[in-house]
């Protein structure tokens, strides 16, 4: 009878502890996988432009490719005000037709492209501009030009446009480069100038 007993109470001690080793537990979060969104942003919808340049969220590199984020590029102050006065023959070069922002790219966003491809501008001499689309101004903006820096500067409502950027030109085909002082975006604009007006329909 007490071997009953002492059996008894060794089978419920073996059991309880097979159902704590089996028990099911939340595998821990890995901290280099996981994406932490800053409370500030948390349901922001106007968090896209909070962010320096486009973003990717990462996944496992193993198992799948990254998953694009489209957010537009952070606002920034240009300092129009402080910089020096383009010569005559910059203002010359490109008041001399329509700036047709003809491609664009960045390593985290294939489809950046689609946010350029519309947009002209048309450059006056006094250092205004007009963006226009399908040949209506969507609004006037400011330029300056730094000659030593080689770089042009751009402010505007329209954070795509909406900074400095590093200029690498041939003839009138312009490379502007998101890689100065206060452009951090990586972004590459193709603009082309047309001489003549633009065929709207086309855009």
């Amino acid at each position: 009878m007490k071997i009953n007993i002492v059996l008894a109470l060794i089978a419920i001690v073996l059991g309880y502890a097979t159902c704590k080793t089996f028990k099911k537990t939340e595998p821990a979060a890995d901290p280099a996988t996981t994406q932490v969104i800053p409370e500030e942003h948390a349901g922001d919808q106007d968090a896209a432009n909070n962010f320096k340049a486009a973003h990717v969220l990462s996944s496992n590199p193993d198992t799948a490719p990254p998953v694009q984020i489209h957010r537009a590029p952070a606002r920034v102050t240009v300092p129009i005000a402080s910089m020096p006065k383009p010569t005559a023959s910059r203002k010359a070069y490109l008041s001399t037709g329509w700036w047709h922002c003809n491609d664009a790219m960045v390593g985290t966003d294939s489809l950046l492209a689609r946010n350029y491809k519309s947009k002209f501008m048309k450059f006056r001499e006094d250092q205004t501009f007009d963006l226009m689309i399908k040949g209506k101004v969507v609004e006037t903006g400011q330029w300056a030009f730094d000659e030593a820096k080689n770089q042009i500067y751009i402010s505007c409502k329209d954070t795509y446009l909406n900074n400095s950027w590093q200029l690498q030109d041939k003839g009138f085909v312009m490379i502007w480069k998101g890689n100065t002082d206060i452009n951090v975006t990586g972004i590459q604009i193709r603009v082309i100038c047309s001489k003549t007006e633009p065929d709207w329909s086309q855009f």
